[in-house]
């Protein structure tokens, strides 16, 4: 074998693998923004939730204070 048959084909195995190990990382690396962007959300959708349930504990409260002002002897 010449040195440029050699050649060719170290080049031809050695870079596929490099690409093929430059591509995981890549999937690794978008693998684990997508966990973040995840957790993110997650928190994003409790502190909503908190919101919600703050709002209903409110109109609750304003309810109550209604009927005290508005309706003390109807029941």
């Amino acid at each position: 074998m010449t040195d440029s048959q050699i050649l060719t084909i170290a080049i031809s195995i050695v870079i596929p693998i490099s690409l093929l190990i430059y591509s995981n990382s890549r999937v690794s690396e978008v693998s684990k923004r997508i966990d973040d962007l995840l957790l993110r959300i997650n928190d994003l959708e409790k502190h909503i939730d908190e919101k919600i349930d703050n709002a209903f504990e409110h109109m609750k409260l304003f309810l109550e204070l209604h009927e005290v002002k508005h309706h003390k002897g109807e029941n």
